[in-house]
């Protein structure tokens, strides 16, 4: 029972609540006045009987005394037909009845008499209410006493001698009296529930427009905010506890739903960001394979080239030769642009002063802009130097600054300044692809077009370009991003159509840099040197394997090749006494050229190796720590490649890079 109450809705609970109040008000108040009636017409029962005791009480003295019994009989047969009247007996001291009301107990005509025993007589009138099967009744008795020598009723009341010579029994019913009890308890019932009923139902009208329905609104704003529902508003405007109750709570959903929003936005923008750092880190992991494929065909040309070249007598072939290396230049230089999208170029970094490489800078870069267009430099003085390559933050101006002048076809101003900020870790959770702490900026705005929102996050993809076809590559803001980012820093967009475009490059600022190895350029010799060692040439493709080996035959070298590294380790130990030098490719199948150096030099660890790659200078450092004699940059000359391969013969210890 207590459960299923604890069920109930509120509205029925309170309903319960207000009947059960006004029920006991009702009944605190309905049951004294029952007892006040009871106890009143309990009274005047009692008066009424008494009075119809004195009434037999005369009847019976004047009989006695005038002798004359009829009158008696008389008497109690009259007051014996009243239906609240049980008996009348008069009982001499013998106990003999001597008149009755009662049928049987005494025959008026016959004159015989019941015998009712012989009690003690009372000398004063009794009065008692008994219970009589269910029914209660007044049993009064009262003594008769003697009337010699008194004749007056007053003395019969109170004789002088107390000589008694009987007693004069009566019952009176009091069953009229219950049921007017009952009567009236029946009304003031109907009385109560007219009462309950009246009070109850604008009770229940008013509780439920300024309790229930408050209470109500909010139980279903709190179940709205708990399904995630937080635009929900209570509308209550009542200006009592729940109503404050009830504007709190929309304070409290408006602030959820701003945070919300708030926090939905910022996942949005962090999403954003690191999906398009992860676009441009697959994108640049493609080129830099693209790259690798496309320096080996390069490799292949310029090696077959420079044999023709030095093979053939003819003039008007080596011009034809040369105009082929001149290309090959061209294209070399497109892959290293490839390379650097993919940042698989590491660049020369020493301390720069950004104000100073804009000074020497902005000669050429107003050569490359048209008279109509017009650059204004805002420089922050005492700016502190970046760690970064010279010349490819260079390149990274040059591209902004074409960039900005193709926006303005009809001319505008360009704008470029420096500065200092301080990132900190609220900027970087909006800003997946930033880290805290000082940065140098370099921003470039011009006064263009703008750029298109749909067009906004494809601006630094490669080839990405809205020129006309034969006018761009589309590599301009692809490798300027990359170059940025392999300084450890990014690029900040505002544009607004019609107005404009800002292009902020932030740097960090210098930290000292320990153990910068040397680069030292290889002067183009007057004659390829050669020897008569055997060489081992590892790559995977056949044209750099048939070139290097027709080169390093060529030079007097006795050459073995290998397609991958299991092969050149295989080889490696079958003539491991022959074999003076490794020449292999960094990336191949199976095995790699790193691995297949390992390899070798658990076989002999004084194996001299050069590696040859498209993009693993970045390693120069470690693989020099771990014993490898050189690097060649693919695409590399056949001068490169015979002399890095002498030297290398040559060296006990050591590392040069050739490019």
């Amino acid at each position: 029972m207590k459960k299923r109450l604890l069920r109930l809705p509120l509205a029925s609970k309170l309903l319960i609540l207000s009947v059960v109040l006004i029920a006991g008000i009702s009944v605190a108040f309905w049951y004294p006045s029952i007892l006040h009636i009871q106890k009143e017409e309990l009274g005047k029962n009692i008066n009424f009987a008494e009075s119809q005791m004195d009434v037999i009480e005369r009847a019976l003295y004047y009989g006695m005394l005038t002798n004359n019994r009829e009158f008696i009989e008389q008497t109690i047969e009259s007051l014996g037909t009243m239906d609240s009247i049980l008996w009348i007996r008069i009982i001499d001291a013998g106990g003999t009845v001597r008149f009755s009301s009662v049928r049987g107990e005494f025959n008026v005509r016959t004159g015989q008499s019941k015998k009712v025993g012989k009690d003690s007589l009372p000398e004063a009138r009794l009065l008692t209410i008994k219970d009589l099967n269910g029914k209660k009744a007044i049993e009064m008795v009262q003594p008769i006493h003697n009337m010699q020598p008194c004749y007056s009723a007053a003395c019969h009341i109170h004789p002088v001698e107390k000589n008694i010579l009987g007693r004069i029994e009566y019952g009176y019913s009091l069953q009229s009296v219950d049921a007017y009890i009952r009567r009236q308890g029946y009304t003031m019932a109907a009385f109560g529930f007219v009462f309950i009923a009246v009070l109850s139902i604008p009770l229940y009208v008013i509780v439920n427009r300024f309790v229930l329905k408050p209470v109500s609104l909010l139980a279903d704003g709190m179940q709205k905010i708990t399904a995630g529902d937080l635009s929900h508003v209570i509308e209550l405007d009542t200006r009592d506890e729940l109503g404050m109750l009830a504007t709190s709570f929309n304070s409290m959903t408006r602030q959820l739903q701003e945070r919300n929003l708030a926090a939905a936005k910022e996942l949005d923008e962090y999403r954003s960001s690191l999906l398009h750092a992860q676009k441009m880190e697959a994108i640049g992991t493609l080129s830099a394979g693209i790259a690798h494929d496309f320096n080996n065909i390069l490799t292949g040309i310029i090696g077959y080239s420079e044999l023709i070249r030095e093979e053939s007598d003819q003039t008007r072939v080596k011009e034809y030769v040369g105009s082929v290396l001149e290309l090959t230049d061209r294209a070399s230089e497109f892959t290293r642009q490839i390379l650097l999208i993919g940042r698989r170029l590491p660049p020369a970094r020493r301390p720069l002063d950004l104000n100073g490489l804009i000074n020497d800078s902005i000669k050429m870069l107003r050569r490359m802009v048209e008279e109509n267009i017009e650059i204004k430099v805002f420089k922050h003085q005492g700016l502190h130097r970046i760690d970064a390559d010279q010349a490819q933050i260079t390149q990274v101006l040059m591209n902004l600054v074409v960039n900005a002048r193709d926006a303005m076809p009809k001319g505008g101003t360009i704008e470029i300044r420096t500065g200092e900020t301080m990132i900190d870790e609220a900027y970087v959770r909006l800003h997946a692809y930033s880290g805290p702490g000082n940065y140098v900026f370099v921003a470039v705005s011009d006064t263009g077009s703008g750029i298109p929102e749909e067009i906004r996050d494809k601006i630094f993809e490669p080839f990405f370009t809205t020129k006309s076809k034969g006018r761009g590559t589309g590599l301009g803001l692809a490798v300027t991003y990359s170059i940025v980012r392999s300084h450890g820093g990014w690029i900040d967009l505002s544009t607004e159509v019609g107005k404009g475009t800002e292009f902020k490059v932030c740097l960090p600022t210098f930290s000292v840099r320990a153990g910068e190895d040397s680069i030292e350029a290889v002067p183009e010799p007057k004659s390829l040197p050669g020897g008569t060692e055997s060489i081992l040439l590892v790559d995977d493709d056949a044209v750099i394997r048939d070139l290097g080996k027709s080169l390093l035959e060529g030079l007097g070298y006795k050459v073995y090749i290998a397609s991958d590294g299991e092969e050149a380790v295989r080889i490696y130990k079958e003539r491991i006494g022959e074999i003076a030098i490794v020449v292999m490719d960094r990336v191949m199948p199976k095995v790699d050229g790193v691995e297949s150096f390992n390899r070798l030099r658990e076989i002999n660890p004084g194996v001299k190796v050069i590696i040859s790659s498209g993009y693993a200078a970045d390693e120069a450092k470690k693989l020099r720590e771990s014993g490898v004699m050189g690097f060649l940059d693919k695409p590399y000359r056949m001068a490169e490649m015979a002399k890095a391969v002498r030297e290398a013969l040559d060296a006990d210890s050591g590392v040069r890079r050739y490019s």
